[in-house]
């Protein structure tokens, strides 16, 4: 038997022991393709998907891969997803063993799919996804206290460690941004729980405009703020459409926490770069395209720090 099969064999067995399952009627299979670039997807854990044969019942399972310890805190990330759940902003969690690495969700596939850039262009789409995130920061902090300037030093500490490949400019983004951290230091703000990763494709969109947050894998307790330019970042190309949906959810435009927000997603793109960029040199899965991805979001974030609006967003924080 294949390691792969083994694995099916005692998914199957755990997926058995859910209330109203049982083994003789599952089928499980591979649910969607891992995809590294051009959009993060299924990257962290593996997802599988077991169906009943009598009624096409199904439910999502993650598995984490053995990657997942280079740049996920997988308790903090269960717990978060468990927190989503009981919100109703995450799929309903039905089995989660940390010490495994294994969450068995419900499985939001038919009548659902999976957030697109086109679809970030429907202001109501926009507005239930920053709602639902400000929902979940209203919970009490989570385990993980470390922001993405503090992510932006681990990983950059690991990715010269493991010497991986990374641009000639890297340093020099990297001290923009500690300056953008040192600037931080003197603003007020009150750190809540957050999802952390803004990416559109951990977004599931229902047929009747229902949203899911999905991938709770970044999720940490930091500034609001953060968690909001990591969505805008993500999810507008241009600034003015990004400015509309950030005054739109706030009640008015406020121009130092739209800059704040704005500097975040910057910091986030260089994490995401250097968190790919990590992946390439270590991971054993060499068929993803891990620097692919990480250079686009270096590319991202260098456009980003050379345009003089990052110097004057820095000067208008506050």
């Amino acid at each position: 038997m294949t390691e792969t099969a083994m694995e099916a064999t005692a998914l199957r067995d755990r997926v058995a022991s859910l209330p109203g399952w049982g083994a003789a009627d599952i089928v499980i299979e591979p649910a969607i393709p891992i995809l590294a670039s051009p959009s993060w997807r299924g990257v962290d854990g593996f997802p599988w998907r077991a169906t009943k044969k009598s009624n096409g019942e199904s439910v999502f399972i993650k598995v984490m891969d053995r990657d997942a310890e280079l740049y996920v805190d997988v308790p903090c990330a269960f717990e978060a997803a468990q927190r989503a759940s009981d919100l109703g902003i995450g799929p309903r969690v039905m089995s989660a063993d940390v010490r495994a690495g294994i969450v068995i969700m419900e499985d939001l596939n038919h009548g659902w799919r999976v957030g697109t850039l086109e679809r970030m262009l429907e202001p109501a789409i926009v507005d239930a996804v920053m709602a639902a995130r400000r929902l979940f920061q209203t919970g009490k902090p989570l385990p993980k206290r470390k922001g993405v300037f503090d992510e932006i030093e681990r990983f950059y500490a690991a990715a010269t460690s493991a010497k991986a490949q990374l641009p000639t400019d890297v340093e020099w983004l990297v001290e923009e941004l500690r300056f953008a951290a040192a600037a931080f230091e003197g603003l007020k703000n009150v750190p809540v729980p957050i999802h952390g990763d803004g990416n559109v494709s951990n977004i599931m969109i229902s047929d009747a405009g229902a949203v899911r947050l999905i991938d709770w894998d970044r999720a940490t307790t930091a500034d609001p703020l953060e968690d909001l330019g990591s969505f805008l970042v993500e999810a507008f190309a241009q600034e003015p459409e990004a400015r509309d949906a950030f005054a739109r959810n706030a009640g008015a435009f406020d121009a130092a926490a739209f800059n704040r927000a704005r500097i975040y997603g910057i910091a986030d793109d260089l994490r995401w770069g250097l968190i790919g960029a990590l992946l390439a040199a270590k991971s054993a899965r060499n068929t993803l395209e891990f620097y692919k991805f990480a250079s686009w979001r270096f590319v991202r974030c260098r456009m980003a720090v050379r345009e003089p609006r990052f110097g004057e967003a820095l000067r208008r924080l506050a």
